[in-house]
């Protein structure tokens, strides 16, 4: 049934007698206020889309529809409470609304692994997840703290609270975490420590008010780190102005890496995703071994003013068998949207290994390899 903008339309008709509907499209029914309760008793019904619905206050129950996996509600800008939901739900969509807390029923929703409630500003506080999310997004929402219980959500791997001006706090995050957006959080302070999310891409773009030290001594395997940042921190005690770092080698094999970045403001620009080069140079007494990465960044452009980018990296590239002498880290960028202010590294070694391990003691298998001890190091330019 195709209801499509009838603006007019205020109420609908008992549903009960319409046992085979299958779809049910309410959107941009801007004078309607309520959905009958007939609604949750059509056992057919596998698409419901109820958008810009912007009257639109009470939704009764819908835990009584079998098929329904995906709902989708936007733009109802008056609804201030969620339904309960039928519990083979894979995807939740209920963004721009007035909502103000997730339904305790959601927890039996055990298939579910998409929720975006974004937008939603009234929303507050978060809590009664199942712990099949995985991606969940709460960006430009009006929450102000995320429930401890997010450290149960077993499957969370992409949260995203970017421009959640009321968040202060972050708790402990899950280590299936991939990628955390949390960009012009402007009230954001802390994050837990110690992270244990090794393998995430954390992206603190424009959050001035956070405390880096939680974030600084982060181990990373496969993730980074971006926030804000004039200088090289002080654990970065090798460090170079601009571009490049050479550095005489001795016995180590990985270390963390800190370049500065600061955005080159235009007038008017788009969106343009920028790409940071890094280039390791292994050079040894016959042979010289390079490595390279990129690394996608976001809009730098939005950046408002200079930021650190954290990541680790090692020689695994080189023979073993062969002496290096030198190694010689480089960094460029593709466009000229951003300059290259300085860079550091931090020699990895056990110890300081066992120094940010100390709070995970059974952390044995986490995929990260151990350094060495190193003698001393000289920086060029």
């Amino acid at each position: 049934m195709n209801l499509l903008r009838s603006s007019r339309l205020k109420e609908l008709p008992d549903l009960s007698r319409t046992p085979n509907l299958e779809r049910l499209d309410l959107s941009f029914c801007t004078a309607l206020v309520e959905l009958p309760s007939s609604i949750s008793h059509l056992p057919k019904l596998n698409s419901l889309a109820m958008n810009s619905c912007r009257s639109l206050e009470v939704i009764p129950t819908l835990v009584n529809l079998p098929f329904h996996e995906s709902i989708s509600i936007t733009g109802c800008s008056r609804l201030k409470s969620f339904p309960d939901f039928p519990a083979n739900i894979t995807k939740l969509v209920i963004t721009d609304t007035a909502v103000e807390e997730m339904p305790i029923s959601i927890r039996q929703c055990s298939r579910l692994e998409y929720v975006d409630v974004s937008n939603s500003r009234n929303l507050k506080s978060l809590a009664n997840l199942p712990k099949s999310v995985a991606h969940l997004k709460l960006s430009n929402s009006g929450i102000e703290k995320i429930m401890d219980c997010v450290e149960d959500l077993l499957n969370l791997q992409v949260p995203d609270v970017s421009g959640c001006k009321r968040l202060v706090s972050l708790p402990e995050l899950p280590r299936s975490l991939k990628r955390l957006m949390a960009n012009d959080c402007d009230a954001l302070e802390r994050v837990s420590s110690p992270l244990n999310i090794p393998d995430a891409e954390l992206d603190f773009t424009n959050c001035f008010k956070l405390g880096r030290q939680a974030i600084i001594q982060q181990s990373f395997v496969h993730g980074w780190a971006l926030l804000p940042g004039r200088e090289v921190p002080a654990e970065f005690d090798h460090r170079a102005r601009r571009k490049t770092l050479t550095i005489p080698h001795s016995a180590f094999d990985r270390f963390k890496v800190c370049v500065v970045i600061s955005p080159i403001h235009y007038e008017a620009r788009e969106f343009i995703a920028s790409e940071l080069l890094y280039r390791c140079i292994a050079r040894g007494n016959t042979v010289v071994n390079s490595a390279d990465m990129k690394f996608n960044l976001s809009d730098v452009s939005k950046f408002r003013e200079a930021h650190l980018f954290l990541f680790q990296a090692d020689l695994s590239f080189t023979d073993p068998s062969e002496v290096i002498r030198e190694i010689v880290i480089q960094f460029s960028t593709s466009d000229n949207v951003f300059s290259i202010l300085e860079c550091g590294i931090q020699i990895l070694t056990d110890e300081s290994d066992d120094s940010n391990d100390s709070d995970d003691s059974d952390d044995s298998d986490n995929g990260r390899s151990k350094g060495w001890q190193c003698s001393k190091i000289v920086l060029c330019v």
